[in-house]
């Protein structure tokens, strides 16, 4: 080998290493980041099949590092997130992840887990769940009032906007699911008090 290709050679290398170096000091460090998320079991009331359920889970970065989420995985198909990711929560700010349930091909109880990937503190990823009831539409005769309600969901009026949809009324959490717990309870200590 002659000196000319060698020194070719050798400032080949040494430009491939400058340019592999100031890629390098680009790169940050992301640092992990503490979140508070906002009821993250949910039961949501009963919703009619073929209707689309808005899930949206709101996440508060309670650290002073950036949150990014890169990914969101479903255990179903039919729940599906409509966030472009990397979803970016600054730091002591609160950010959405906002998922859509489509019910058409469920039927009965669900129960479904979202998990989002992203630099958090304690664990690679944040589980999420929610479930619900899929009612089906009545297979037999439908009397004036179902039809009146199936006509008015195909023309929304301004009642569909105050009332709301089925699949828009909420939801509740387990500390809600039966509050008659602490009354039996206390019904039963009282009880107890009366008997000698």
């Amino acid at each position: 080998m002659n000196s000319s290709h060698i020194h070719k050679q050798i400032l080949f290398s040494l430009a491939m290493l400058a340019i592999m170096i100031s890629f390098a000091a680009c790169q940050k460090e992301l640092k992990p980041a503490t979140v508070a998320v906002k009821d993250p079991v949910r039961h949501y009331y009963p919703v009619i099949q073929g209707e689309t359920l808005g899930v949206t889970y709101e996440l508060e970065n309670t650290s002073d590092n950036p949150l990014f989420i890169r990914e969101i995985q479903t255990t179903c198909g039919c729940v599906v997130p409509r966030d472009e990711l990397p979803i970016v929560v600054l730091p002591k700010k609160s950010g959405f992840v906002h998922l859509e349930f489509n019910t058409i091909k469920n039927n009965g109880y669900v129960c479904h887990w979202v998990y989002c990937y992203g630099n958090f503190k304690d664990s690679t990823c944040v589980e999420l769940q929610f479930d619900t009831n899929v009612v089906p539409s009545a297979d037999y005769i439908r009397d004036y009032e179902q039809l009146w309600h199936e006509q008015s969901l195909a023309n929304r009026s301004l009642r569909d906007y105050v009332d709301g949809l089925s699949s828009q009324k909420g939801y509740y959490t387990d500390a809600l699911i039966d509050p008659r717990a602490e009354r039996s309870e206390e019904r039963q200590d009282a009880i107890d008090n009366l008997t000698p």
